[in-house]
């Protein structure tokens, strides 16, 4: 799945958004205005739709409102996993296996845990190449 940026600040989110997700109108997204980017996992987190992704002045990935983006290719890679759960404030989450499938995996990216970078990279090369 490729998405285009359409805004790279905080002032362009819904106002449930920014009450969810803990950003601000002030925030600055390492994002360029215009770029594509390819998305290797989704979640639904406090109500609010994000995307993982690389940002444009960016090494590893990090989860973006969905608000920041227009959908250009729809397509998902064709070993995305999904779990969900009502109850959970994490109430939906689709990507690779070890992303949907390992408990720790998700928090472990999130903590920049080396092996969790290990697998983001081997899965990111993966779905870089079916998305070309």
């Amino acid at each position: 799945m490729k998405v285009r940026c359409i805004a790279s600040t905080g002032d362009k989110l819904l106002l449930s958004t920014i009450n969810n997700s803990g950003d601000s109108p002030e925030t600055r997204y390492p994002l360029k205005v215009g770029e594509v980017y390819i998305v290797y996992g989704q979640h639904i987190y406090k109500s609010v739709l994000s995307y993982l992704l690389i940002g444009t002045y960016e090494n590893l990935p990090s989860w973006y409102p969905a608000e920041l983006f227009e959908v250009v290719d729809s397509m998902l890679p064709m070993e995305w996993y999904y779990q969900y759960d009502a109850k959970s404030v994490l109430s939906a989450i689709w990507g690779y296996n070890e992303l949907v499938l390992t408990g720790n995996h998700y928090d472990d990216l999130i903590e920049r845990e080396d092996k969790a970078i290990r697998t983001f990279l081997k899965r990111k090369k993966e779905i870089d190449e079916y998305c070309e």
